[in-house]
This record gives structure tokens, sequence and C-alpha cells, in this order.
């Protein structure tokens, strides 16, 4: 006889696009996006905040702009987009409110798995490229101020970033 709470849960969300809505101060950002990742994610206008919704800042030029999105959005999971993924600019994100952050070059497969981390109510750190050192003894682990977050890096995070950089070349 099998017991219904060993059942495992299955993801509604698994199949779905991640869905998000694009905050850019530079009109063509959300076509450039369109193009890039085509089905991968559910870029959205409506009028009406949907369930599962996301939103991506765009801070290719600047941080302002993820300031004030996280103003005008004060309840949506925040991923800022980067033009390139490094480290100042990623903590800097996160210092700001974000809750992951994508490099604009990252293929789009990584776009959806950051999305689903971040819709989870994850944090995305980027990429394997990102070079942050976590576990250094006079790192800071309080990179994000918010409602969101307490802003401390979890062990489960740590880990994830030792995986991630151990992805690195030469290691």
């Amino acid at each position: 006889m099998s017991n219904p709470e060993s059942k495992v849960s299955i993801d509604p969300w698994r199949d779905a696009p991640p869905v998000c809505r694009v905050y850019s101060g530079y009109a063509p950002f959300r076509k450039l996006l369109e193009a890039y990742l085509g089905n991968t994610l559910k870029l959205t206008d409506s009028p009406e905040r949907g369930e599962r919704e996301g939103l991506l800042v765009d801070c290719t030029e600047s941080m302002d702009t993820l300031t004030l999105a996280t103003q005008k959005f004060p309840d949506h999971p925040i991923v800022a987009v980067l033009s390139e993924t490094e480290a100042v600019g990623a903590m800097e994100a996160l210092a700001r409110g974000a809750d992951g952050v994508i490099a604009l070059r990252d293929p789009p497969t990584m776009w959806r798995e950051c999305l689903n981390v971040v819709l989870g109510g994850g944090r995305w750190l980027g990429g394997p490229g990102l070079d942050v050192q976590l576990e250094d003894k006079g790192s800071s682990y309080n990179i994000a101020t918010g409602r969101r977050h307490a802003g401390d890096v979890t062990l489960r995070t740590k880990l994830f970033v030792r995986d991630r950089l151990a992805d690195k070349p030469g290691e």
C-alpha cells in the first residue's frame, strides 16, 4: 500500500516558459530579447500581473534602472540583465535588490534556468564564469538588502556557487 504523503510533487511550471515583464529605458531592448530568446521565455505587457511573473531589468548601461524597477515593481522577482557577467556588476545588482543576475550573452537555456530559480524563490548569481569568492573569511555575506531576502548567503547558495565555479576551465 503506498503512502499518499510519499508522492513526489510535480512542478506545474516545468513545461511552461517563464513569464516576464521587461523594464528598460531603451525601447529596442525588448525586441533584442525577443529575437535572442525566442520561445524560451514569454514576455508580457498585460496590465494584470500573472500568477508567476518576473521582471527583467536592463542594467546594461546603468544600475540606476534597477533601483527604479525595484521601486515600481516591489513584489516582482527581479533579474538584472548585464551586458556581461562580471563579479562587481553581479554583486552590485544583488545589493540593489535583484534576485538574480544574467548576461545578455548567456545561452537561452541558462535564461530559462535562471528565471525558474528566481520565480521559485531562489537566487541566481550567474553562470560558471562568475568569479566570486564567497568562502573567503573576509567576504561579506550581506550581499542584498530588501524585503524579499535577509541578505544572508545560505549554505545551499555557497555550495551552488562553489559547484558552478568548479566548471571554469583549468580547475
